[in-house]
């Protein structure tokens, strides 16, 4: 485009033309500039549901639990997928449950592996809101990623054994 405008230029005797034409940025340059002004907005996982798994806010690395996005937004991973299924809610089912497939539950992988942890706000002696902790609040797992090398071909294995209707490992 941008040699047609110079041959354009070239050819015509009106100079204001070749101003007018130059100096006008073509859609792609337009594109681009909005395109990176939004890159340049920050990304912030959003709280929502952090509160309503156990160690929701613990997660080494990952703002946006049930997204594949580890800062949020976005499409869902197993485990979201899993949460919205289950109500966005902490349940008996999901707490048991291999989102990503790698041999640990997503009990275990949050700290909760008896599937107690309920959410629920407690007031302390002076009136104060707190939320109790799970069982389990060091070594947190992310229940939508694989953990380490076995875990990560326990969960390729499983999907492909899925898509293949074998069924689960």
């Amino acid at each position: 485009q941008q040699q047609l405008r110079h041959i354009a230029c070239a050819r015509s005797a009106d100079p204001s033309f070749c101003q007018s034409e130059m100096l006008r940025p073509g859609r792609g340059v337009i594109l681009g500039l909005c395109a990176a002004s939004f890159a340049m907005l920050p990304v912030t996982g959003r709280p929502g549901y952090v509160a309503s798994v156990p160690n929701g806010a613990n997660i080494p690395g990952h703002r946006g639990l049930g997204h594949e996005n580890a800062e949020g937004q976005g499409a869902l991973n197993q485990f979201g997928r899993d949460f919205m299924a289950a109500g966005k809610k902490w349940t008996k089912e999901l707490c048991e449950k291999d989102s990503d497939r790698d041999g640990r539950s997503n009990g275990e992988e949050l700290g909760d592996p008896r599937c107690v942890w309920k959410k629920a706000v407690l007031s302390d002696a002076s009136g104060r809101k707190k939320q109790e902790p799970p069982d389990i609040t060091a070594g947190i797992t992310h229940p939508g990623v694989p953990d380490g090398v076995f875990g990560k071909i326990r969960a390729l294995t499983g999907r492909v054994l899925g898509s293949m209707g074998v069924g689960e490992l």
